[in-house]
């Protein structure tokens, strides 16, 4: 199996990972990258009987790349786009788009997120964008998953940003 590279993950695929026992497996067949706020993000689930279930991010820092991007990169990033936008872009997806603009050409990033891909559309970079079910599926990890992790609900919302360009 090809090793995926550049894989930026957001906050919500982090938290499934762990909350599923995929992390571990998943980490050993992608060169994942995380922003320092998505680690700031996740770091528990709570299981359908309510109970919280802490993880550490930092933990796995020898297998994962941690990236920072300063807050000025993060600012000029956001302020390409209106109101509208960033107000549904929490932190951990603002610093990770900022960094894939600036820094990693060749890098994708995975969500659950809408309005992550309806960035990437907007700025022509659909081809960066990857669902969780396209990423698990490339692991050799595939299974159903909730519409937020398809593929079929990225198309729909890059498609969206393309539209808004």
């Amino acid at each position: 199996m090809k090793r995926l590279s550049f894989l930026l993950l957001d906050a919500n695929v982090v938290i499934y990972l762990f909350e599923h026992g995929l992390w571990e497996r998943l980490i050993a067949s992608c060169d994942v990258h995380l922003a320092r706020t998505v680690i700031d993000e996740a770091h528990f689930y709570e299981d359908d009987d309510g109970q919280r279930h802490d993880f550490d991010v930092n933990e796995w820092e020898k297998e994962i790349t941690i990236f920072d991007v300063t807050v000025a990169g993060v600012e000029a990033f956001c302020n390409r786009f209106d109101a509208s936008y960033m107000e549904k872009l929490d932190p951990g997806e603002a610093e990770s788009l900022a960094w894939l603009v600036s820094s990693a050409r060749d890098a994708r990033i995975c969500s659950s997120d809408a309005i992550v891909f309806r960035v990437l559309g907007n700025l022509d970079r659909s081809e960066q964008g990857l669902s969780l079910e396209e990423v698990l599926k490339a692991a050799g990890l595939g299974r159903p998953l909730s519409w937020q992790f398809t593929k079929k609900f990225r198309d729909k919302w890059t498609a969206e940003g393309v539209k808004e360009s």
